[in-house]
């Protein structure tokens, strides 16, 4: 994972939490042209993709919703925020003008998906090379949302041993993915609440 980035999200994040204005310009500063670029190839139309950026950016504000920001789904949230916001767009356009461009919509979409099979195909090599109980341990926590004492009791081991495997488990992860990957890991792995 690229250390900058993650070193920017978290200094967002940590700015973000104290409610200050500086956390909402860092945040423009880093991701408005990129979430801009990323609107545009589903509206083909930059004002509008603008428009959508900054909608988002203003609601991330009023509604507060930057005090549930993580620096390891920052990323992936405001992307996927994005995309939602561009189909809603798209679906409000009249229909004419709608049947003109789902053509384009469409292969941004097919082209998302591709990059999310390979973002999961990614994760799930770098899984394997894990240890096996490590594997295991992280399947027990992450897919069957079982808590760590269940963990420990499945495999006679103890809590500190589970919550030792898993975060040395998570960091090997970290370290071998970059950050679209690791965040591809967060947001498509580790589904449990």
């Amino acid at each position: 994972m690229d250390n900058s980035g993650k070193n920017k999200d978290q200094e967002i994040c940590i700015v973000l939490c104290s409610k200050s204005q500086k956390g909402m310009d860092m945040l423009f500063d880093v991701y408005y042209k990129p979430l801009v670029v990323w609107a545009d190839t589903f509206l083909r139309d930059l004002n509008l993709a603008e428009d959508v950026v900054q909608d988002l950016f203003v609601s991330i504000w009023k509604d507060k919703v930057y005090l549930k920001f993580k620096p390891e789904t920052l990323a992936s949230f405001l992307y996927v925020s994005v995309r939602n916001r561009c189909f809603k767009r798209i679906e409000k356009r009249d229909v004419f003008r709608n049947a003109l461009e789902l053509d384009h919509v469409n292969l941004a979409f097919e082209e998302y998906n591709e990059r999310h099979d390979q973002i999961v195909s990614r994760v799930l090599e770098e899984m394997a090379l894990l240890p096996e109980r490590s594997r295991e341990i992280m399947n027990c926590v992450f897919l069957e949302g079982l808590k760590y004492r269940e963990v420990a009791e499945r495999y006679g081991i103890s809590v500190s041993t589970v919550k030792t495997l898993l975060g040395n488990s998570v960091k090997k992860l970290r370290e071998r993915l970059d950050k679209e990957l690791f965040s591809g890991f967060l947001f498509f792995y580790c589904r449990r609440e």
